[in-house]
């Protein structure tokens, strides 16, 4: 915007109430709004393997050193 534009906003602001001024900031505000896109579906699925990430990151990385190999550990977990 020019100097000219915002001056001429300054101008007509010194003449609301702040009634006005507040009902004028709620309509920039939903104007914002209505502009922003909403979160699309690669944004999401983003967010979700960032998430994940952070989850196996804790993980253990090394294998457990109880003497135990892969096939033990899987009868251990996966049979009654």
């Amino acid at each position: 915007m020019s100097h000219q534009q915002w001056e001429a906003i300054e101008r007509t602001l010194a003449g609301l109430s702040a009634q006005d001024k507040r009902e004028l900031v709620d309509r920039i505000l939903q104007s914002l709004q209505a502009e922003s896109p909403a979160p699309d579906r690669a944004l999401r699925q983003r967010d979700a393997l960032a998430r994940l990430c952070q989850k196996l990151d804790v993980m253990p990385a090394a294998t457990p050193s109880d003497g135990l190999t892969n096939r033990d550990h899987d009868r251990i977990l996966y049979t009654r």
